[in-house]
């Protein structure tokens, strides 16, 4: 399973998405058990042994990425992720235009860090963006979510206070900026380290299904 695991970390690294041999020793050399090595095994989900890897590139204050994680992902997690055909990554790329999406990274990863509930957190993100985004104090409401999930508190709170996956964000950040990507959500297919696909916006989830099996022929 740790073997599949540096896996993923490997096909980031040929896809560019880890723009510096600092960023690439950083994720490959986490120390076991560290924040940045929970932040960083929390994010990925589905088949440990899989051959197809798709990387998620988004960010939680996006529309499109909530529209995708609302109405597209779940028939996806149902029919390749949760049965281990493939395995799904996320990355973060708070946009600059989205003041909160930062924070929400941060919620979202700390989640991870402290109860392994980062996909729990993502998903409250996602359904509850409208909520968050209107919310005045967001950190707080971000934190609510956490004791809701079930995430240890002081943990969590730990988390935040001292910035412990700050540096695993500017990582994403300057690693798929670095890669060309731009835009949220990006998608990028992978099958034995080599890209398959690119995928840019909310594509049905016919197209996905296409390509997702096409992938795994």
């Amino acid at each position: 399973m740790q073997e599949r695991r540096i896996g993923w970390r490997v096909a980031l690294a040929a896809l560019a998405l880890v723009a510096t041999p600092a960023a690439a020793t950083a994720q490959s050399t986490a120390a076991p058990g560290s924040p940045m090595e929970r932040a960083l095994e929390s994010r990925a989900k589905g088949g440990d042994s899989a051959a197809v890897v798709v990387f998620e590139i988004a960010d939680f204050q996006c529309p499109y990425c909530a529209q995708f994680a609302t109405s597209v992902a779940p028939a996806i997690d149902e029919k390749y992720v949760e049965t281990g055909r493939i395995q799904w990554v996320f990355v973060n790329l708070p946009l600059h235009t989205h003041p909160l999406a930062w924070h929400a990274a941060e919620a979202a990863l700390c989640a991870g860090v402290a109860g392994d509930r980062f996909w729990a957190m993502h998903d409250r993100l996602f359904q509850e963006q409208e909520a968050w985004t209107r919310a005045e104090n967001p950190r707080a409401r971000f934190a609510e979510y956490a004791a809701d999930l079930d995430v240890p508190t002081p943990a969590y709170q730990a988390c935040v206070r001292d910035d412990q996956v700050a540096s695993l964000i500017l990582q994403d950040l300057g690693s798929v900026v670095s890669a060309g990507v731009s835009g949220t959500p990006t998608f990028i297919i992978m099958k034995d380290n080599e890209v398959l696909e690119q995928m840019v916006g909310v594509r049905p989830l016919e197209e996905w299904s296409r390509i997702l099996d096409e992938a795994l022929q």
